[in-house]
């Protein structure tokens, strides 16, 4: 790989609880623990949590446990919220910058090697009127900075959730983002946005639309069946994401434990 390659590891829907009470049966933490062990093992640039960290509503414990156990993490690691977190006490726990955060949202941009990944917060099951316009902005500006690099126009979109249904019965029509026509209408607009990372449905796929590809990545406690009409887990396998962006090339795919 060359000098400004960057490989990413996402990881999602942990779903720790304030004990290491089992989660529907499952040890989460432990499952959580082997997949790091498993990643350490790997040559990254960098680790994302693409949300639910926690396993209800953001409880500090659950958090406070994730911290102790990533010091350890040999990488830089990134923190998402998703729809069981809670910003503010996720900022607190994680000693992360208050500058990510507006009016309660957590999403920022981080530059790695002159690459440009951009995180939205769709925890409360919208992307807000005032992400978008962020993130039209930061899109305009990296185009403008580099009109004729195809390496620096091309920017990394992570999401919790999916931004359109994905043909996953259960998740499509109980808990799909609610505003996803408002989302796709400016994502349409900037080709340089062509993956786009997501957790939230607990599986693993990638839905092609107008050039872009919206990968689903698994989570690290369990996988829930897209070919049923009601909540069903498919199997417990913890799983994870690996990104390769080599020149203009984004290489990805998923394993398991």
């Amino acid at each position: 790989m060359k000098l400004n390659d960057l490989v990413l590891a996402q990881v999602t829907d942990m779903h720790i609880g304030a004990s290491n009470a089992k989660y529907r049966g499952i040890d989460v933490r432990q499952q959580f623990i082997n997949v790091l062990q498993r990643l350490a093992k790997k040559p990254l640039d960098l680790l994302v949590l693409s949300g639910d960290l926690a396993a209800v509503e953001g409880e500090p414990e659950a958090y406070t446990w994730i911290r102790r156990v990533l010091t350890t993490f040999p990488y830089p690691y990134v923190i998402m919220a998703g729809n069981h977190d809670h910003v503010w006490r996720m900022l607190s726990a994680f000693d992360l910058p208050n500058t990510d955060v507006s009016l309660g949202k957590r999403y920022f941009s981080r530059l790695i090697k002159g690459r440009r990944l951009l995180f939205l917060d769709s925890a409360s099951y919208r992307v807000t009127k005032q992400q978008l316009e962020w993130l039209s902005g930061q899109l305009v500006e990296s185009k403008n900075k580099n009109p004729k690099s195809k390496i620096q126009e091309q920017v990394l979109l992570f999401i919790h959730h999916p931004p359109l249904k994905c043909e996953c019965q259960f998740m499509d029509e109980h808990h799909a983002l609610q505003n996803l026509d408002d989302v796709w209408q400016v994502l349409e607009q900037f080709p340089q946005i062509k993956p786009i990372f997501c957790g939230h449905y607990h599986a693993e796929k990638t839905v092609i639309k107008n050039d872009k590809f919206v990968h689903l990545t698994p989570s690290t406690a369990f996988q829930i069946d897209t070919e049923t009409a009601d909540f069903s887990i498919l199997h417990t396998k913890p799983g994870w994401r690996l990104i390769e962006w080599q020149g203009t090339q984004v290489h990805t795919y998923v394993e398991y434990l």
